[in-house]
């Protein structure tokens, strides 16, 4: 990481318009709303594993973010990290129980995302991630509509073999995979660990 790094304390803080590095202090548990939003020449944010919750908007258009480490975060917010078009790399740790609606939505050089904890998906989360081929859901308990609606290199997915997975919304006319057309693989994976192809 670069030698000029912005060190975020949280609360009213503003971050430079021209931030490219960031360490998130110790003390910060949750990132605020539209706390990094616009800052399009943020290459990479160093976290840690106190860091619990991300909020609305926290990194929405951060065009030039690259990866991120979340490893403690359990919750993450509407459109949190919406535009970020060049985010290729996301880690989650097994804390992480919700990613809400558009969270990664137009993220277009995410190719494989991994989230062994996650029990709730909102809806659109993942629509535009064009170049996203491999999903690991193992825990997942709901999918709202259109979570991977426009993921055309889609071509696996791993999610739990159950009931009630897919949630419809009867004011919306899309299904968790519309235009997914190289979506060749689900695996299901079972309670006790058994995997169905």
């Amino acid at each position: 990481m670069a030698d000029n790094i912005f060190v975020y304390l949280g609360g009213e803080q503003v971050v430079p318009e021209d931030v490219t590095h960031v360490r998130i202090d110790r003390s910060v548990k949750i990132i605020p709303r539209e706390a990094f939003e616009g800052r399009r020449e943020l290459l990479s944010v160093e976290t840690h594993d106190d860091l619990e919750k991300i909020e609305e908007y926290a990194f929405n258009c951060c065009t030039s973010l690259r990866g991120i480490k979340l490893p403690g975060v359990r919750i993450v917010e509407l459109l949190a990290f919406y535009n970020c078009y060049a985010l290729s790399d996301v880690e989650f740790g097994d804390k992480l129980e919700t990613i809400g609606e558009g969270v990664f939505g137009a993220c277009r050089s995410l190719q494989k995302i991994k989230m062994p904890s996650v029990r709730d998906i909102g809806s659109h989360a993942f629509n535009g991630c064009q170049q996203l081929a491999d999903v690991e859901l193992p825990c997942v308990g709901t999918m709202g509509p259109g979570a991977f609606t426009g993921c055309p290199r889609l071509c696996r997915i791993a999610i739990p073999l159950k009931d009630n997975l897919f949630l419809d919304d009867y004011r919306q006319r899309y299904t968790q995979f519309d235009n997914c057309e190289n979506l060749a693989t689900v695996d299901l994976v079972e309670v006790e660990g058994i995997r169905k192809t």
